[in-house]
């Protein structure tokens, strides 16, 4: 009895030394229950966007071609991005019921915040809502992510000024998504990317629930994907874009990013960086031409990128590529000492402003800007529904 008592505890330490040693790399390897999440929501959004295509189809939700925005062929329909929050709020509440998280409470709110937006942009596809009511639902479910401690957490001694930015943060990021989701892919590539930058990036002192929501979110999203690439047979609408923006915008601010240098701070500004720079580069463009910000034209980085002659797949391609690289400085800037990681983000700011340069003096066709179609409540079924233009 004695040696079994011995060999038992040999045993014990022995699995306990090896799961001091491997936990690091555990989470690494494809076994990870990160990465069963990602498939899981893969599989689940595949096989739930083909369906959400035929509601569309048959209750006629289609987005037609029109203006100077719209220039696919065909109808397209709607209500991809229901399929991306049903394959997230599936395998969200699976991981609650089984595993029951540590950071359960704050998934719940970028749950429970997340179908405030995506209500609010299926009421924004079909009624056309005004920009004044958006940011009260966008704000609304900011305010859900600071009641259960989704916030910005690097003014510990000012709570107040964090909560501002904190909204800020998140109405910003959460229309910064929705912005560029004017090509074939762009925003769902750009949007996967960021996930799994979150993911693999590992940050020091990342909150659980960030690999979490951001494994969820990027398996439903590339799920959806492929349906999505040109020539796309579905759109994901406000309903998708607003989603994902917010999400994204609450996983941003889990990390701990400041272990080694605050400058690191930028990071999340890096893994966003496609969205972030086309949002200000836009409303910068048409505040200096004294053009509205919440109307429809053909400034994004994207199109100006297509006026030079790129087709919609090489432009795709190319924003993919720049989110990949952007997401590797991210994952290099929080390792860098201070001064080292200053003078990375001067130099990184130099070749942004030269970008931009470039970018704002590619010749562009205008034209007028998108107005608003009329309010409606019902689909007109006698004929092509034409769908607001998006305020881009």
């Amino acid at each position: 009895m004695a040696g079994d008592s011995w060999q038992s505890a040999g045993l014990t330490n022995f699995y306990c030394e090896l799961r001091s040693v491997d936990c690091g790399l555990l989470r690494r390897t494809p076994l990870d229950a990160n990465w069963i999440l990602f498939i899981a929501t893969f599989a689940l959004s595949l096989g739930l966007t083909p369906l959400f295509r035929q509601i569309a189809l048959r209750s006629n939700f289609l987005d037609s071609p029109a203006g100077q925005l719209k220039k696919h062929t065909a109808p397209v329909p709607y209500l991809g991005g229901l399929a991306i929050y049903f394959s997230f709020l599936m395998g969200i509440l699976g991981v609650l019921i089984l595993a029951q998280p540590a950071d359960a409470p704050r998934v719940l709110a970028i749950l429970a915040g997340g179908t405030v937006v995506a209500l609010m942009g299926l009421a924004d596809d079909l009624f056309s809502l005004s920009p004044a009511v958006k940011f009260f639902f966008e704000i609304l479910a900011a305010v859900l992510l600071i009641l259960f401690g989704v916030q910005l957490e690097f003014l510990p001694s000012h709570p107040f000024l964090a909560w501002v930015l904190t909204v800020l943060w998140v109405v910003g990021v959460t229309n910064a998504v929705n912005l560029i989701d004017i090509m074939d892919g762009l925003a769902g590539g750009v949007s996967v990317i960021a996930c799994l930058g979150f993911v693999l990036v590992p940050f020091l002192g990342a909150q659980s629930y960030v690999h979490l929501t951001a494994a969820a979110l990027g398996g439903g999203v590339l799920g959806f994907l492929p349906y999505n690439y040109q020539p796309a047979r579905i759109y994901m609408g406000d309903s998708g874009a607003l989603f994902l923006g917010f999400v994204l915008a609450g996983i941003a601010m889990g990390h701990g990013y400041t272990q080694v240098n605050i400058v690191a701070l930028c990071a999340p500004l890096l893994i966003l960086g496609v969205p972030l720079y086309d949002t200000a580069l836009v409303m910068t463009l048409r505040f200096l031409k004294g053009r509205s910000m919440f109307r429809g034209s053909n400034d994004h980085l994207a199109l100006r990128l297509r006026a030079l002659g790129l087709s919609v797949k090489q432009v795709t391609g190319l924003l993919w590529s720049l989110s990949i690289l952007l997401a590797a400085c991210a994952g290099f800037l929080v390792r860098l000492s201070e001064k080292r990681a200053l003078v990375f983000m001067m130099a990184f700011s130099c070749l942004a402003l030269f970008f931009t340069l470039a970018v704002s003096n590619i010749r562009i066709d205008e034209g007028k800007q998108v107005k608003e179609s009329p309010f409606r409540i019902f689909l007109d079924k006698s004929t092509s529904p034409k769908k607001r233009t998006k305020k881009r």
